[in-house]
């Protein structure tokens, strides 16, 4: 049965379009309806079984829609977010899929009126190197963790009916503060990303011969720095204290290692080996 008349999906890409299928594929809501930039993205959106109505007017994809997804790029989802809220009227409940959140949801806070529907962010662990509508599957949400970053005034109720939305889709919820929810991605997503493009740049600059005898730990560790560039300069600037800061923590991590191995203190190297080893295999397989 349907908890939504109409849910407003806005930036059709990877995200957008996924959460579209997926929508759609499990019968959440009546009507779904998108807006983008570009009208021949519109075009290839309105082709698809996922999509009722695309139009570049937002007031139009707005009206009616009582969920609102912002899933643009993260630079541009605050400025999204501000314009949104003051159109929004009560029991509409907004949201989006930034991976940071403590700008956006003070933006939100700051442009909604005591007329405004309810602005609660969201974070769908969910993603791919790739990028773009033609990657999207109804599948991508599955099984992955949401985290969720009410306000502390926000209603229990608002909260309770994005955990179903989410939960439908197939995710887990963790509720976090919008400020410890960018420390622990500054950590898991945004730290890792990192690491993977500066092994990536690091070897580059070595001879290209000696790409020919690497393996798959090689393509293992750096797949991720597939990710569009652009796309995640914007994330490290939205997010640049935190990061900066489990860089910092990292940073001291390593060096301690180095010394391991420069003075020879094997017993200390392999427990530090072993640490990793056993963070690794709690984590699963993965998808």
């Amino acid at each position: 049965m349907p908890i939504f008349e109409q849910v407003a999906i806005l930036g059709p890409g990877l995200l957008g379009a996924s959460l579209a299928m997926a929508v759609r594929e499990r019968k959440i809501c009546e009507r779904i309806v998108v807006w983008g930039r570009k009208e021949e993205r519109l075009e290839s959106c309105r082709a698809k079984p996922w999509c009722d109505f695309a139009d570049r007017d937002l007031q139009k994809i707005l009206f009616g829609s009582d969920l609102i997804v912002c899933c643009t790029p993260v630079d541009s989802i605050r400025e999204m977010v501000g314009e949104i809220m003051p159109r929004t009227v009560k029991d509409v409940l907004v949201t989006d899929v930034g991976s940071v959140k403590e700008s956006i949801c003070r933006e939100a806070r700051e442009a909604s009126t005591e007329e405004s529907g309810t602005f609660v962010g969201s974070h769908p662990m969910a993603g791919s190197e790739k990028s773009g509508m033609e990657f999207a599957s109804a599948d991508l949400f599955l099984g992955r963790t949401c985290i969720l970053t009410p306000d502390e005034d926000c209603p229990d109720e608002k909260v309770k009916r994005l955990t179903e939305f989410w939960g439908l889709l197939g995710m887990k919820i963790q509720v976090e503060s919008p400020c410890r929810h960018d420390e622990i991605v500054a950590n898991v997503s945004h730290l890792p990303h990192f690491l993977a493009s500066s092994l990536g740049q690091y070897l580059s600059k070595r001879p290209k011969e000696w790409m020919e005898a690497s393996g798959q730990g090689l393509r293992d560790t750096t797949r991720i720095a597939q990710g569009d560039a652009g796309l995640w300069l914007e994330i490290m600037k939205a997010n640049q204290s935190k990061l900066s800061d489990s860089l910092d923590h990292w940073t001291k991590s390593l060096e301690e290692a180095k010394e391991f191995l420069r003075k020879g203190e094997w017993e200390n190297l392999e427990k530090f080996l072993a640490d990793g080893a056993h963070l690794r295999k709690s984590l699963g397989s993965g998808k």
